[in-house]
């Protein structure tokens, strides 16, 4: 089961539990396993509940199996969380981002996109991250500020809604699945409910924005509803009914977090089995969601600066005319911070809608609105590849399935030796070589079976078992040809022996 839980889930899981997670305590902590984590958390009309954290699968009240002994790493958060009393558990920006404050000041901040982080912050600045990454927007890193991924709201009001619609060059449903943060099946379900195709672009649906808003509200408002809809062929797990599947859900949940419990003990069994080829595959999807929100940021900004030409080239004289003065500190320009000036790179970054885009001060506008626009490029290419690979890699999982469909027949211990079955029914075998002889020997006869051997060079040792089969005449017979043809007579050429 593809266990993956959506903004709208997360959205969903605030709305309905949050007041009954604020003000209680964090007991102890549990490390599961690498990714895996467990919040035993207290507070008095309650009772003591088990916050389940996984970094690649979600959140919820999940009765998770703990370890015996504690990890260093379950120690370390037990030392830095416990008997801390939770303040604050919101969602950044209708994101996969769930934040948890603490009395202290001291923050939990869990990144539940790609392979997941969970990092710790004290008055702001990053103290613990299980990922460090320097991304072009921010830095994940010890002793840096902590900056989310995603700076607004998209769904905040109709006018910062439309403003991502407007800029996007990407199909209605890609941008409300990526820009949006509403994933695929609630960007289609959103669609559906506002009876708008698609495939269609923005820019062609400018006058259904509030109709189109309208539906995605009314579905973010439904999803704190406590209901929980599983699609067993889809392998879906939603707050709200998906009319867009256009059938009935497999089973209904009236308690959204039931649904997330049976989802998440369904889950496992089927991680278990994944492949590596498999991963690789979600792998390859993580890196064509990510290249795909950065290629409509780039042609975004770049049909930006094509509108905004002559202050662009201001601009560019303004870095370059401070860095000749040797004064190349941030500062702002047309309501965007510019940063990261570089004489020694001859480049300066400008922070677009949360993305750090590099330009430079010694290209002329022109050129720069080209690298912006071939960047663009390079991630559509880039998409390309990683789609290629996909189709690829799904080839390697039906010939791994089809590799596995072929079990691996069970090698008995007779079939170290020669052996095969007499017409009475006994058990014969003979020794591969001198070590197998004398194993067979003295390992495997007993008192009622009979030795065979043919006085022949090379002949092996033979023994005819027995086992409550009676050895007949004919049965030692065939026991001697089989001696003597496993012997060195038929390559020296002896026609018989005994």
């Amino acid at each position: 089961m593809k266990l993956k839980e959506s903004s709208l889930d997360f959205h969903a899981f605030i709305a309905i539990y949050g007041d009954t997670i604020l003000n209680s305590f964090i007991k102890k902590v549990y490390q599961v396993n690498q990714k895996e984590f467990v919040l035993q958390i207290y507070r008095s009309d309650v009772k003591k509940r088990d916050f389940f954290i996984s970094l690649n699968k979600g959140i919820g009240f999940y009765d998770a199996e703990k370890p015996e002994e504690a990890t260093q790493l379950s120690m370390l958060f037990r030392k830095q969380l416990s008997e801390k009393r939770i303040v604050g558990i919101e969602q950044i920006n209708f994101d996969r981002v769930v934040r948890i404050t603490l009395h202290t000041g001291q923050e939990i901040i869990l990144e539940l996109f790609g392979g997941g982080n969970l990092i710790l912050t004290d008055n702001g600045k990053i103290v613990f991250a299980m990922e460090q990454h320097v991304y072009k927007t921010r830095k994940v890193q010890i002793g840096e500020e902590y900056i989310p991924p995603a700076v607004i709201n998209p769904v905040a009001d109709l006018e910062t809604f439309s403003g991502i619609l407007d800029k996007s060059s990407a199909s209605i449903v890609k941008t409300l699945a990526t820009r949006v943060n509403l994933g695929g099946e609630i960007a289609e379900e959103a669609l559906y409910r506002a009876n708008i195709e698609k495939d269609k672009m923005p820019s062609e649906i400018k006058d259904q924005y509030q109709i189109l808003y309208d539906s995605i509200m009314e579905i973010i408002g439904k999803s704190s509803k406590n209901n929980a809809f599983y699609y067993e062929a889809e392998e879906l797990l939603s707050p709200v009914l998906l009319t867009a599947i256009n059938k009935e859900p497999d089973v209904k949940f009236e308690d959204f977090n039931e649904g997330i419990d049976f989802y998440l003990k369904h889950y496992p069994e089927n991680e278990k089995n994944k492949s590596s080829v498999e991963r690789r595959i979600e792998s390859q999807r993580r890196s064509i969601e990510e290249f795909n929100k950065l290629m409509q940021v780039y042609n975004e900004f770049g049909n930006y600066l094509k509108m905004n030409f002559p202050q662009l080239q201001k601009l560019i004289n303004i870095v370059y005319n401070n860095v000749k003065r040797n004064t190349p500190e941030d500062f702002k320009y047309m309501d965007m911070d510019i940063s990261d000036i570089n004489p020694g790179k001859n480049t300066f970054a400008i922070n677009y809608n949360g993305t750090k885009i590099i330009l430079n001060y010694r290209e002329s506008a022109g050129n720069n609105i080209n690298y912006v626009f071939n960047t663009a490029k390079d991630y559509k290419g880039k998409i390309e590849g990683a789609e290629k690979a996909i189709e690829e890699t799904k080839k390697l999982i039906v010939k791994e399935k089809q590799k596995a469909g072929k079990k691996k027949r069970v090698k008995y211990w007779f079939e170290s030796y020669h052996w095969f079955i007499s017409s009475s029914g006994n058990m014969i075998m003979a020794g591969r070589d001198a070590k197998t002889n004398e194993k067979l020997v003295k390992k495997h006869m007993s008192d009622d079976d009979i030795y065979v051997h043919a006085d022949l060079y090379g002949a092996p040792s033979t023994v005819i078992k027995h086992e409550g089969i009676e050895i007949t005449e004919e049965t030692i017979k065939e026991a001697c040809i089989f001696s003597i043809s496993l012997s060195r007579a038929w390559p020296a050429g002896i026609g018989s022996g005994t």
